[in-house]
């Protein structure tokens, strides 16, 4: 990599690193160092030690690809470029995490990009970048007015997982709920937490196990892990990529953020706990609503009716996604038996309450029920269903998106620090679609900035997206 030998050698892609323990003994004495003949390079014949970057012990870089320098006179510190960023105790001694690795503009070698990750080297972890991120967080249970804009610690990434610039995160139900702490018998929180499950994105750093992406990528995620902590209302997220899926290439940035835990959830909920089949009637509750929309459109395209419920101001929306909209509230039961005499072949609740018991009572012979807002379901013999990631089924609903069976309705959009703004917004449950917010990009980044300006809203009464998704 450099001064290795006294000669030039190849350039590498980092696949891991290994800790020098002792101090006394250098770093390129630590592991074989084999250098065929330069312009004959074999494949994933070398382990290059990075020696004499620092004058310190430094790790070892596994090699998988290597470019011969193709001139033996210039030395490879000389043709090859590497930047160290951080010094960590690793034992004994020292180390140091190869940022990168380019050839030079003259053709002395081939560039070859580092697999960027961060390392376990004997209980020290020496990550990407060290420093703060501008996010929202709370550090205690309660309103709206707990949520802080500033600086908190970057998120390490595991061996599964990729560091995510964040360029857009939608706001849920759930993310409030959580806030106020109703999911605190099931999901502990490591405070300050930073909120929020859906993210949109670029992939700017790799864990070391992971193949699935490359540096770069734009993607989307659910990115829910069983403890409150590590959200998307940030620059930047650790998101596991069990999580993720590939960024459907015509949405926006906001369009895309609102997709995953709504597409995830009517996806789940329809095609696995309902199984929804073509020609039977689905009744849907706050059918404007994120989760409500959602479900209609993918309801429709497995070839089932939909009736939806939802406000009257929303009635026309309702019916441009393929559904037939009913009024909620009193009088619900003789509105929908109007449509669907013989009752109804499923029921999607996504509000609770009067909604589940409606539901219950207008289920066809061997009809199914499920709720995503109430476990009170199991006791009339449905189903409550949490959604839960998973790259293979998001994976489709980007597909579905991409093929413009599934539309996202972006209603308002806050940037970043006015996050607080955009839940108390969601909170009053009348929303059309999804909420988001927006996350700047420093226009050195190459990417263009997110303004964050709010666009038009819709209303849908207490009943859109009440439920925790």
């Amino acid at each position: 990599m450099a001064f290795v030998l006294g000669v030039a050698v190849a350039v590498v892609q980092v696949v891991h690193m290994v800790a020098v323990l002792h101090a006394r003994v250098p770093a390129v004495l630590a592991v074989p160092v084999l250098v065929p003949a330069v312009g004959h390079v074999s494949h994933g014949l070398a382990l290059v030690p990075v020696a004499a970057v620092l004058a310190v012990q430094m790790p070892v870089v596994g090699v998988v690809d290597m470019v011969a320098v193709l001139h033996a006179r210039v030395p490879a510190v000389g043709a090859v470029r590497v930047r160290v960023g951080g010094v960590f105790g690793v034992g004994g001694g020292h180390g140091g995490l190869t940022f990168d690795a380019a050839g030079d503009d003259v053709g002395q070698a081939a560039m070859r990009t580092a697999r960027i990750g961060s390392f376990r080297l004997r209980g020290v972890r020496g990550p990407l970048r060290v420093g703060p991120m501008k996010a929202i967080s709370y550090s205690r249970y309660g309103g709206p007015e707990t949520l802080v804009y500033g600086d908190v610690r970057e998120p390490k990434v595991g061996p599964d997982s990729v560091l995510v610039k964040v360029r857009a995160a939608a706001v849920n139900p759930v993310d409030w709920k959580c806030r106020e702490g109703h999911l605190d018998p099931m999901l502990d929180a490591v405070f300050p937490v930073v909120p929020g499950w859906d993210v949109s994105g670029v992939v700017v750093q790799l864990g070391v196990s992971v193949a699935e992406y490359a540096v770069g990528d734009e993607v989307i995620g659910y990115v829910r892990e069983d403890f409150l902590s590590r959200g998307t209302f940030a620059e930047y997220v650790a998101a596991p990529v069990r999580t993720l899926a590939r960024k459907p290439r015509h949405l926006t940035w906001e369009e895309a953020a609102g997709l995953p835990l709504t597409g995830l959830t009517a996806y789940q909920v329809l095609t696995g706990a309902l199984q929804v089949k073509r020609g039977e009637t689905v009744l849907v509750h706050a059918a404007a609503g994120g989760v409500g929309s959602m479900a209609v459109q993918l309801a429709r395209h497995l070839g089932a009716r939909v009736i939806g419920t939802a406000s009257e101001a929303n009635h026309d929306f309702v019916r441009s996604l393929g559904g037939e909209p009913v009024a909620h509230g009193a009088g619900l039961a003789e509105r929908v038996r109007g449509l669907a005499p013989e009752g109804v072949d499923a029921a999607f609740d996504t509000v609770g309450g009067e909604s589940l018991k409606v539901s219950a009572n207008l289920l066809a012979p061997e009809g199914r029920l499920v709720s995503i807002a109430d476990g009170e379901v199991i006791g009339y013999g449905g189903r409550y269903y949490w959604v839960r990631p998973d790259a293979e089924d998001l994976t489709r609903v980007a597909e579905l998106a991409e093929q413009g069976v599934l539309r996202v309705h972006v209603s308002r959009t806050f940037p970043l620090e006015r996050a607080a703004e955009a839940h108390r917004l969601n909170e009053e449950g009348r929303t059309r679609g999804k909420i988001v917010v927006t996350v700047a990009w420093d226009p050195t980044d190459g990417a263009e900035t997110a303004t964050g300006e709010e666009t038009a809203t819709g209303g849908d009464g207490a009943s859109a997206d009440a439920g925790p998704w």
